[in-house]
């Protein structure tokens, strides 16, 4: 996952929001989806798209700019719902849109561990691709990892394959000129769990 600050809020996404909150003040979540909104989702979209460096914040995979959705990290409805984040931009993430995994898969269901400082250090990865707790977390924070990988559906296969491609390239570039992984990982999909590795 990326690790995500939210601070500062980038100026264009506070002020996109605090524009709508005055055009249309008490706004909830119903008009989180409105053709009113759009605009303003289309700039708080495009700040979370640079701050994640055109990466799923979930699933690390890569977005356009144009496309995935600006995620809700803590659900806007349903049982566990958080309407009073509706509008708020630390609550946001840029997602990919595939019903197998991330904010589709994880609906309206509360994450135990949420794309914040130090979220990695509670995933290993293994060179298969897959991804499980670290080995010294106490019982309960695994089972919290556990439940995070499901929620979000990060062992979908197709996604666990990508990863296993790079965490390849990844030690075959460590075993060979291991001072420039950084660099090399820099760019790269997947880069955030990488440097589990």
């Amino acid at each position: 996952m990326i690790e995500l600050t939210h601070i500062p809020v980038p100026a264009a996404a506070e002020r996109a929001l605090l524009d709508y909150a005055t055009a249309v003040p008490g706004a909830g979540p119903d008009d989180f989806d409105t053709l009113a909104f759009h605009p303003y989702k289309k700039i708080v979209k495009a700040c979370l798209h640079t701050a994640q460096e055109g990466l799923c914040a979930y699933c690390e995979t890569p977005l356009d700019a144009d496309k995935g959705q600006v995620e809700h990290i803590k659900p806007k409805g349903g049982a566990s719902a958080h309407p009073h984040l509706t509008f708020e931009y630390t609550n946001y993430a840029h997602g990919c849109i595939n019903p197998k995994t991330c904010g589709q898969n994880k609906g309206a269901e509360i994450l135990p561990i949420e794309p914040r400082v130090g979220c990695n250090s509670f995933f290993s990865i293994s060179t298969d691709g897959s991804l499980s707790p670290t080995p010294t977390l106490l019982d309960a924070d695994k089972q919290r990892v556990r439940e995070t990988i499901r929620i979000l559906g990060l062992q979908h296969p197709p996604l666990v394959l990508e990863r296993k491609k790079m965490v390849a390239a990844v030690l075959e570039v460590k075993s060979k000129m291991p001072a420039l992984v950084p660099l090399f990982l820099s760019t790269k999909n997947f880069r955030h769990i990488l440097k589990r590795l």
